[in-house]
């Protein structure tokens, strides 16, 4: 299982002007600045920082750009990036992404956890492996941002979104960062310190609970779980059969998995699951065969079956010219990073499920969780996400699981009502409340935002506006 999204989006809700305000110079040229301001602490060293302005040459879309490092230890530091520009085919340039999100906010993008990306670690065998150690290093990493690199914007709505394995990163993190700071009485904290103001948690296409996917597997390729007339199955009747008849076996691994938070009992169901229920499906993820990232394409090559590893990002970063302007020449960089990849998967920790977590989220906090999922991701499913939230305990689970699908429509980067009378757009179903929501999104896969940007950055506007 490859899961994507080791790059962790921040959204502070504020208005679309420019983060930070310093004395610029009055040309294009790069300016660096640095510093480190108070610890939270007192027994605490201060995070050291490096914070660049970027030229017009690596982003020009009309708006300031930043990128930056913060030292979480003396060992570790995260990369991180402010800015409305998306790589154009060429790999050499950058153009304005229309319907950005940071239309409405400033919108953060992290390297996590570090050792990926431009997020440097000295020993790669202390790569954070679990939500407990990659969740300090953000934890202090938000607090350095948000306290010391821009303080003019401390204690402003932070919402904290990822996609893929930003599943886990969101949830777990998120849960972390909540209950330290719960730990931190006043009386502990600096005078200085502002504390964190998480108001809503995004996750888009990720990744929640192994066993909910692996049974939504058949829900995808047997049914017509939208019910809307589409061709359905799209697996021949003996391998349904048989993925309907592990089905109930792999529930009962899965339950077992959620009650013990256990990793070994956690790995055993996965494995089961996989070989069982997932096996017709895993079995045609070959050159022509499914994509795990989206069924409207087929695989090139397995296992990722895409060119993740060559399309112009990958060139973009690549560019000796990028990577001086960034601070990081002679770099080797990688969209994915597969050592990460599998020493999460060496320690077991990827099998344990975050629904413990989103439990005490929606239990304990005022914390709004909205979920976004392409309805051609296959990894992860759809269905697979509606099984999982509909059984997700919470005090509002009955009211959740007893509400109906509705469509939503957007026009011009809006959401706008089923009964208005424009030239609108129909982007998917969608149910829930200002708790917790789904919206499913038609013809889009495993990278929602990037195949259909107009109407998720509909779905997210209005988010930040509730």
């Amino acid at each position: 299982m490859y899961l994507l999204g080791l790059s962790y989006i921040l959204a502070a809700a504020v208005t679309a002007s420019a983060l930070g305000v310093y004395p610029g110079s009055g040309s294009d040229d790069q300016q660096i600045l640095g510093g480190a301001g108070p610890p939270v602490l007192a027994e605490e060293q201060p995070a050291p920082f490096t914070l660049r302005k970027q030229s017009k040459e690596l982003c020009d879309a009309g708006s300031e750009y930043w990128t930056g490092v913060v030292n979480v230890t003396d060992d570790k530091s995260i990369f991180f990036c402010i800015g409305p520009c998306v790589v154009n085919e060429d790999g050499n340039s950058t153009q304005s992404l229309e319907y950005s999100w940071i239309d409405y906010a400033n919108v953060v993008v992290v390297d996590q956890p570090a050792g990926v990306g431009f997020s440097h670690i000295t020993n790669r065998s202390q790569i954070p492996v679990s939500l407990e150690e990659g969740g300090r290093d953000i934890h202090k990493f938000l607090r350095a941002f948000t306290n010391d690199v821009f303080p003019e914007h401390s204690g402003r709505l932070l919402h904290i979104a990822g996609e893929s394995m930003g599943g886990h990163y969101v949830t777990g993190y998120t849960h972390y960062i909540m209950r330290l700071e719960r730990d931190l009485g006043n009386s502990e904290r600096s005078a200085t310190y502002e504390p964190l103001n998480i108001v809503s948690a995004i996750i888009v296409d990720g990744y929640v609970d192994n066993t909910r996917q692996t049974v939504g597997y058949y829900d995808f390729f047997c049914s017509d779980w939208r019910q809307d007339g589409r061709k359905a199955p799209l697996m021949n009747s003996t391998a349904c059969d048989s993925m309907a008849a592990a089905v109930p076996h792999c529930e009962i691994l899965g339950h077992h998995c959620r009650e013990t938070y256990d990793k070994e009992v956690c790995f055993a169901a996965a494995m089961s699951c996989d070989e069982t229920v997932g096996a017709p499906y895993a079995a045609d993820v070959r050159p022509g065969g499914w994509n795990p990232y989206d069924s409207r394409m087929k695989c090139q090559r397995p296992p990722l079956c895409s060119d993740f590893d060559s399309d112009e990002t990958f060139e973009f970063f690549n560019r000796p010219w990028v990577q001086d302007m960034l601070g990081f020449p002679n770099t080797s960089f990688e969209l994915i990073d597969f050592d990460t990849n599998n020493r999460w998967t060496e320690a077991k920790n990827v099998f344990l499920p975050v629904t413990r977590e989103l439990t005490w989220l929606l239990d304990n906090t005022g914390i709004r969780i909205l979920f976004i999922n392409g309805n051609n991701d296959i990894i992860i499913n759809t269905p697979g996400q509606i099984r999982m939230l509909d059984e997700q305990p919470w005090k509002g689970q009955a009211s959740f699981r007893a509400a109906s699908f509705s469509d939503w429509h957007y026009q011009q980067g809006n959401l706008v009502s089923p009964a208005e009378n424009v030239d609108k757009s129909r982007g998917g179903t969608y149910k829930g409340n200002d708790r917790l929501s789904l919206y499913t999104v038609d013809e889009a896969g495993h990278f929602a935002p990037f195949h259909q940007p107009e109407a998720v950055g509909a779905v997210v506007r209005k988010w930040f506006q509730i």
